[in-house]
């Protein structure tokens, strides 16, 4: 009999790192197992239909529409969702894992699946935010939830162990699985020439827009290149659209707009990184970004933040602080100034069908291979 599982997505079932996580987990896993997908957004989202025709089913526990400065559903969402879950667990189960993908509120759900029996129950870190200043009453309500949901779980895992340690304490016991990509979308890249000094430069960025991915601080690296190189910037994401203005807006102000194209979320990332010279990456923080792997995976030399655990680095990663712009246009000029073939490294621990096998032990179904097919 195959074993059911609930995983719990951290908002809906958007372009995103988690989604994409999850995607990859029903994908490679269904003919062992069937799942069904908890989310918090009021849908439709854009993997909806793809999750259904593997034969997902969907709940749905909606997060409030923000109010006054700051989102007060935040603080006070917690026995709503334990009750949604619990409800979820009564009425569509049993369940034999439950996957919560949650981070802090990974809480309510596990503790719902212990009082509902459920044998593994899954907190699985994907960020650390340990970077960024958080209001006095969101440490409050993180520092009550981190031991319910470290006592709840049974498993405790993350994409770094910076991630981990974010999320579950230094020290608590826990285990880092990679995310995993599919090598084979990015075997065009490997007939893509490499970079001739003279020739425009092609950068390229992944990531949804908003503070996290930091597109702001990319425009004053820019203002900072014309008259060093001719380039081109390349930005591919979807998020928030008031960030996203404000990165119009300084586009304007700054004279930037026809060195910089802005491409929709569904945009083919494989095409755009074969395209590309160098991925340019200066996030806040991150866990363990798929953008960055799929980047070295295109042989792309990368600069990216040193917030970001280097964990990340398969060898094509150079680290730089995002405190000073000119640090970056000065790297991005040395990088015009010399020939650069593109640069293929190891990716066999980052696969899909490596990270698949840790799961198969996770969810304690029988392993099937040394996930190391792809190369």
């Amino acid at each position: 009999m195959k074993k059911r599982i609930l995983l719990v997505s951290c908002n809906g079932l958007g372009i995103g790192g988690v989604p994409r996580v999850m995607l990859n987990i029903v994908r490679e896993l269904r003919g062992e197992c069937d799942f069904d997908l908890l989310v918090f957004t009021k849908g439709p989202d854009f993997y909806d239909d793809v999750f259904q025709s593997m034969g997902c089913r969907i709940f749905r526990i909606p997060r409030k529409d923000r109010f006054f400065r700051w989102n007060v559903d935040m603080y006070l969402r917690g026995p709503r969702v334990f009750w949604g879950t619990l409800g979820i667990l009564r009425k569509y189960g049993p369940y034999d894992v439950v996957h919560c993908h949650n981070y802090f509120e990974s809480a309510y759900c596990l503790l719902a699946a212990k009082l509902a029996a459920i044998p593994i129950r899954i907190a699985h870190s994907h960020n650390d935010a340990s970077y960024l200043p958080a209001r006095l009453v969101l440490q409050v309500r993180n520092g009550l939830l981190r031991p319910i949901q470290n006592a709840c779980a049974t498993h405790r895992i993350g994409c770094s162990q910076a991630a981990c340690d974010y999320l579950f304490g230094k020290g608590v016991p826990s285990s880092v699985i990679f995310n995993g990509i599919d090598l084979t979308l990015f075997q065009k890249a490997r007939s893509s020439p490499g970079y001739e000094p003279g020739r425009k430069l092609r950068l390229l960025h992944v990531g949804n827009f908003g503070n996290q991915k930091n597109q702001l601080f990319l425009l004053e690296i820019l203002r900072q290149l014309p008259g060093k190189t001719d380039f081109h910037l390349t930005m591919v994401g979807g998020g928030d659209s008031h960030y996203r203005q404000q990165v119009e807006s300084k586009l304007q102000a700054y004279g930037l707009e026809s060195y910089v194209s802005i491409l929709p979320a569904d945009t083919s990332v494989p095409e755009e990184m074969a395209k590309a010279d160098l991925f340019v990456f200066p996030s806040r923080f991150e866990g363990f970004s798929l953008a960055l792997l799929e980047a070295q995976a295109s042989g792309l030399y990368c600069l990216a933040s040193s917030n970001i655990p280097p964990d990340i680095d398969m060898g094509n990663i150079r680290f730089l602080p995002i405190q000073t712009p000119s640090v970056w246009a000065q790297a991005v000029a040395d990088f015009a100034s010399e020939k650069r073939e593109r640069r293929f490294v190891d990716m066999r621990r980052c696969t899909v069908a490596a990270v698949t096998e840790e799961y198969r032990t996770l969810y304690q179904l029988p392993r099937c291979g040394n996930g190391e097919s792809e190369t």
